[in-house]
């Protein structure tokens, strides 16, 4: 028989309002099917009373769910709720519903969930470690092809090679891992000091030779965000490290390439074959007569390795802030915009992607569109206003890092 969520009474099955207290009775309520059950229920039902006013109460699908008035202070009301629910292992769902504000209480158990070793070894290290040595070896190949070059050209003697070839190796491993491992640790400790657990960084080995030697690097969540300012942080604090990082490398690796006249350029193409030519991101389109060595007679540019990994991190960059679907942009938008707008964005920008070259991505991220974003626990409080003003660095970022692939 299903009961009164304010004062407990037993009411009839169709019955509207409470005979005893007169509070209204949703006709969704699910009868309690045991004592066990109805316990539960108005133990939950009195700790929500402490914050807010219940105006009528279910279970939905064996969920307790309440409709409450909505407070003045709805995040500070919410974050109490949270903080004593959590104390039984449950947490709290808020949303706008066409009934009001809805409340929704599920079970909240994360396990110490132990790291996978392979040998007693942890798993992050040995990707990290795996990671390290494919980056390596790309930046082995890009730097000697760049040696090459360079002696073709006269530019550099032979008994320096070797110290060069290790210097700069060194450096594009470090420039990649930097730009890859810094903008996961941005999301990690955000995650952290928000008190969402995550995982330290699982880095991917990629192929040396068509990759630069990474496919990146995740994190893992293992608790829900609580609410729409924890999502905008998290999710813009990876891009934003890594920017200003690729930005770095950029500008050192870009002072350092090498200017080619155009009989020098035919040269090497005539000793070396055909090389790829890229787009630079349109902040560094703008600013190179201001970065690239100055020479009245250039033809070309021959990127030097730090110089392709600037390139690496700001293309990286680039395609993360798309607000698409569950990539960083994503995740701002949806706090910025909210369910229904930051869908309608992510359709454009999807077309934004393959009209930019980037079908590839284009057609991976369309895939995880699929996958439906798990919002916030409380998505009914706005984003802060401070936050609203960040978040035009997200299209700052964006148009920066802009890179044509056509």
């Amino acid at each position: 028989m299903p009961f009164c969520p304010k004062c407990g009474t037993s009411v009839q099955e169709d019955a509207a309002y409470c005979p005893n207290c007169g509070t209204q009775i949703i006709q969704k309520i699910a009868p309690a099917t045991s004592p066990q059950i109805q316990q539960s229920f108005l133990k939950i039902s009195d700790i929500v009373k402490t914050e807010f006013e219940i105006e009528s109460a279910y279970l939905e699908d064996g969920t307790p769910t309440f409709i409450v008035a909505k407070p003045i202070n709805l995040e500070e009301k919410a974050e109490n709720l949270s903080s004593k629910l959590r104390l039984l292992e449950f947490e709290v769902k808020i949303e706008q519903s066409s009934k009001g504000i809805k409340l929704q209480v599920l079970d909240y158990k994360i396990g110490a969930e132990a790291s996978r070793k392979f040998f007693g070894v942890s798993l992050h290290l040995i990707l990290l470690i795996a990671t390290v040595i494919t980056v390596s070896i790309s930046g082995y190949l890009t730097v000697s092809s760049y040696i090459n070059v360079l002696s073709i050209l006269g530019e550099i003697n032979s008994t320096d090679k070797l110290t060069y070839l290790i210097e700069m190796t060194a450096l594009y491993t470090l420039s990649i891992m930097s730009i890859v491992g810094l903008h996961e640790l941005g999301h990690f400790f955000t995650s952290r000091r928000n008190h969402v657990q995550a995982s330290l960084p699982l880095f991917i080995p990629g192929i040396p030779g068509i990759t630069p030697g990474t496919f990146g690097a995740v994190i893992l969540q293992k608790s829900p965000v609580r609410n729409r300012d924890q999502l905008f942080d998290i999710g813009i604090s990876g891009p934003l490290v890594g920017f200003i990082i690729s930005v770095i490398v950029s500008v050192v690796g870009y002072s350092i390439s090498l200017p080619l006249t155009s009989a020098q350029y035919n040269l090497v193409i005539a000793l070396t074959g055909p090389s790829q030519s890229i787009n630079l991101p349109l902040i560094f389109s703008l600013l190179e007569p201001y970065l690239l060595p100055q020479a009245y007679n250039a033809y070309v540019f021959f990127l030097s390795p730090l110089a392709y990994a600037g390139w690496i991190g700001t293309l990286i960059t680039f395609l993360n802030v798309f607000p698409v679907g569950q990539l960083d942009g994503g995740h701002v938008a949806r706090a910025v915009l909210g369910s229904k707008l930051s869908n309608i964005v992510s359709y454009i920008m999807v077309v934004v992607m393959f009209l930019t070259g980037w079908w590839t991505m284009a057609i991976f991220v369309m895939l995880l569109m699929g996958f439906k974003h798990p919002g916030t626990l409380n998505d009914v409080s706005p984003l802060s206003n401070r936050r609203k003003i960040l978040a035009i660095l997200l299209p700052v970022i964006f148009i920066s890092c802009l890179t044509l692939n056509l």
